[in-house]
């Protein structure tokens, strides 16, 4: 996946579980300094997680927020916005 193309409907299915900043900010139309900003304000429109001084963010999560479905393969983690077919006990 080229830094500079945005992300096409084939190329999801081969996307990492998750996503450095950029990359989730290309998916949601976000420039990297618009991305940035949001990440240290706390507003991103998805949830991410902090790893030392690097953010990751779960490509369910930009996923779900874009109200695409998941692969089949992917059940959703709780925490990462990814939206899932179960209810809280896990029940279809």
């Amino acid at each position: 996946m080229k830094r500079d193309a945005s992300v096409r409907l084939d190329e999801i299915g081969s996307l990492p579980l998750v996503l450095d900043p950029v990359t989730a900010g290309r998916m949601l139309g976000l420039g990297r300094t618009t991305t940035y900003r949001l990440l240290r304000q706390g507003t991103f429109p998805v949830p991410v997680q902090r790893v030392g001084r690097s953010w990751r963010v779960p490509t369910a999560g930009i996923l779900a927020h874009l109200g695409l479905n998941l692969p089949s393969t992917w059940n959703g983690c709780g925490r990462c916005g990814a939206r899932s077919d179960h209810d809280e006990e896990g029940e279809p």
